[in-house]
Parts: C-alpha cells; sequence; structure tokens
C-alpha cells in the first residue's frame, strides 16, 4: 500500500493483557514497513519485559522505550514521537493498546495521509460511535466537550478534539515544536489537534467505532474528563496567537 514507513506509538501502563494480541493484530493487517513502538512507564505486571520479548520474535519490527516511572499520557507520547523521528518514521500513529482504537482503520488513515498532515479517527463525526455499553451521562458528557464545549471555546473544527487515535506525518510533528506543547494526561490530546490547527496543518478526519476495553483497566473517569475540560482555556491563552509562520524549520 505505501512504501512510507509507518510507526504505531503505544503507551502502555499494566497492558500485559493486551499487548501480545494487540501487536499481532498490527502485523497481521499486512502493511509494509509496519513497526511498533511500545513506551512503557515501568509497568508493574510486566508489560515491558513481554514488550522486549514481542521485540525478539518480530525480528526487532518492535521497538520499547522504558521510561523510569509513570508520568502521563502527554510525556510518553512526547518521548515516543521523538524516538518514532530518531527510527525514521515517515508516518507516526497514536494508539492505545486495549483495543479501542481498532487495527483495521490504520488502512484507512494510510489511504487518506497522502492529503493530509493529521489524519484523525472520530467517534462523533456522522458515521462514528462509542461502546453502547457507556451510561448516558458518559455519552453526553463526551459529546458536550467535544461538538460544544472545545470547539466553542477553540474554534477548533474538529468532530473529536478529545480523541487520541490519529496519524501524523513526521514533517508535521517536527514543524509543530514539541516542546510548545505542556499538557498532561487526555487534555493533551486538545492541545495537539490545536496547535497542529494554528499552525495551519490539513487535518482530515474520518469516523470510528470505538469500543471499551475487554481486558485491563480503563484510566478514564468523569474526574478525569471534567479536569480536561478545565485545562481547555489554558490550551487557549498559551497558543491562541500561533500562525503557520510560527512552524519551526526542521534541522
Amino acid at each position: 500500500m505505501t512504501d512510507k514507513k509507518t510507526m504505531v506509538v503505544t503507551p502502555t501502563y499494566n497492558e500485559k493483557e493486551n499487548l501480545a494480541r494487540f501487536v499481532a493484530a498490527l502485523f497481521a493487517l499486512e502493511i509494509s514497513h509496519l513497526q511498533v513502538l511500545v513506551v512503557d512507564d515501568n509497568s508493574p505486571d510486566g508489560t515491558g519485559q513481554l514488550a522486549e520479548e514481542l521485540r525478539a520474535q518480530y525480528d526487532e519490527r518492535v521497538h520499547v522505550l522504558h521510561r523510569t516511572h509513570k508520568q502521563g499520557l502527554g510525556p510518553a507520547y512526547l518521548a515516543g514521537f521523538a524516538r518514532a523521528i530518531a527510527l525514521g518514521a515517515d508516518y507516526i500513529v497514536q494508539m492505545d493498546a486495549d483495543f479501542s482504537h481498532q487495527p483495521h482503520y490504520l488502512h484507512t488513515m494510510l489511504e487518506l495521509i497522502p492529503n493530509y498532515d493529521l489524519v484523525l479517527g472520530s467517534r462523533f463525526m456522522k458515521g462514528g460511535g462509542v461502546d453502547h455499553t457507556w451510561s448516558v451521562y458518559r455519552k453526553l458528557l463526551s459529546l458536550w466537550a467535544n461538538r460544544i464545549y472545545t470547539p466553542a471555546i477553540l474554534r477548533l473544527p474538529v468532530y473529536d478534539a478529545t480523541g487520541g487515535f490519529k496519524m501524523w506525518r513526521r514533517e508535521t510533528l517536527q514543524g509543530m515544536g514539541l516542546q510548545r506543547i505542556q499538557s498532561n494526561g487526555y487534555v493533551f490530546q486538545v492541545e495537539m489537534t490545536y496547535v497542529a490547527y494554528k499552525l495551519g496543518y490539513r487535518i482530515g478526519e474520518f469516523p470510528i467505532y470505538f469500543p471499551d476495553r475487554q481486558e485491563g483497566t480503563s484510566k478514564m473517569s468523569s474526574k478525569v474528563a471534567l479536569e480536561a475540560a478545565a485545562r481547555v482555556w489554558q490550551i487557549l491563552a498559551r497558543h491562541r496567537h500561533l500562525t503557520p509562520a510560527d512552524r519551526q524549520v526542521s534541522q
């Protein structure tokens, strides 16, 4: 499908129950030049050791970045992006290892990315959806955050501002200047998309179905979601004056 090197970056913390199946599902897609980078925050359940075993099993198409302790989603992804770029990745994918981001959508992303700088899998545009077991409260909270609250504050023209299933061109991440990104937790997703938008990068969005994880424990809660919503104002203050002229030139 592509001669471009595609790197899936997946941060892990206690994902031993999912990681081997997740990596196997990715390589079963038979996408040429596909590699996986596991960014493990010293998981006490042995996820990091399993990742090393997978690296040997898949002839080093799996890479592992070990971090000394749990520092949060944002720093894990930023470290992963830097390593993926150093490893020569052309396309860099943000993806959870718990199957809430379904591997088969990578084919759609690869079809779209030649026309965009960032491709975003959207739960809240027409054709998308979330797990049917979500409570009405959780569905309304997510819909409100993504379709009303965040777009109203940031004037961000996407349907799923908090979405974390993304494919980036390496040049986009380099041009964004990742040292600008300061958020942790789930608001990190909003900040990344907003900075890309303010810098004039082309954002493509396509619908995905978002099932709940089947194994392990979710890190999301209503408290986390509400805290992320409050921090949207910080993102506005930090980046509202950015323009395409503020892109960084790759060295």
